[in-house]
């Protein structure tokens, strides 16, 4: 995690922070100004959508001063919902998870969700981490043998009928294949899944840093005060101090 004392002059806007999954983490981390604070999270949160709330709520109650805070996740199977701002202004995108920021918009994602629903997507930031199907698949087999192992993932995946590599370009596409051709095959050998590839769009992630986002404004004594509001409310939900996030913000 970075770390910096974050103490604006009064009436100066607030410092900003970055709280988010490491799946995101080769994409937003350039984009930030030097000297951002950033904290990404461990993929496994997505297993135990319980965890995920708690683990951004403590990071949020640690911040000493209100601060503007880009949160790296969308809906993520309601892992966000219940998070409390305090005197903070949350930013985070409207989206239902990280391949739903992946395809660039709201609109683009729900006509591929309702084109192919049975699609598994694996894109770069999932590759390694020890979470994706056949990481986990072997970690199974290792603890509860192979013909449980078996059980878990076909209960899992098996009614999967596609599976997508997914990457922002075509030389990232070239960079990533040979990484996914195992995950690939897994899913091929065993439930003969149609491969397809798919270049996303970048700039709904890009976005969480690079927009004008509404900022807090420092006032002496730490109060939660004015939030101002710009263009980017239709992509985003901005949880203005003393809000919390609810799941009917994502629909």
């Amino acid at each position: 995690m970075a770390e910096r004392k974050l103490s604006p002059p009064d009436g100066a806007p607030a410092p900003k922070v970055l709280l988010g999954c490491e799946v995101l983490e080769t994409y937003l981390t350039p984009l930030l100004d030097d000297g951002t604070p950033a904290t990404f999270f461990d993929l496994g949160l997505h297993d135990q959508p319980s965890l995920m709330r708690p683990a951004l709520q403590e990071q949020l109650d640690a911040l000493p001063e209100p601060t503007t805070v880009l949160i790296g996740y969308g809906l993520c199977g309601n892992g966000v919902v219940g998070l409390e701002a305090g005197p903070h202004t949350l930013i985070l995108p409207k989206a239902h998870d990280c391949i739903g920021m992946a395809y660039g918009s709201i609109e683009a994602h729900s006509a591929a969700v309702l084109a192919n629903p049975g699609t598994y997507y694996v894109t770069r930031g999932w590759i390694g981490t020890g979470n994706d199907p056949l990481e986990e698949y072997e970690s199974y087999v290792e603890k509860y043998g192979l013909d449980r192992a078996d059980r878990i993932v076909n209960a899992f995946y098996k009614s999967y009928e596609r599976v997508c590599l997914m990457a922002f370009s075509e030389d990232e596409l070239a960079e990533v294949r040979p990484l996914a051709a195992p995950i690939v095959q897994f899913f091929q050998d065993r439930w003969q899944l149609e491969y397809v590839e798919k270049i996303g769009d970048p700039s709904f992630i890009e976005r969480l840093v690079t927009d004008h986002h509404p900022s807090v404004v420092h006032r002496e004594g730490n109060r939660a005060s004015e939030c101002t509001t710009d263009t980017i409310e239709g992509d985003f939900v901005i949880i203005e101090p003393g809000g919390t996030v609810t799941m009917e913000m994502f629909f």
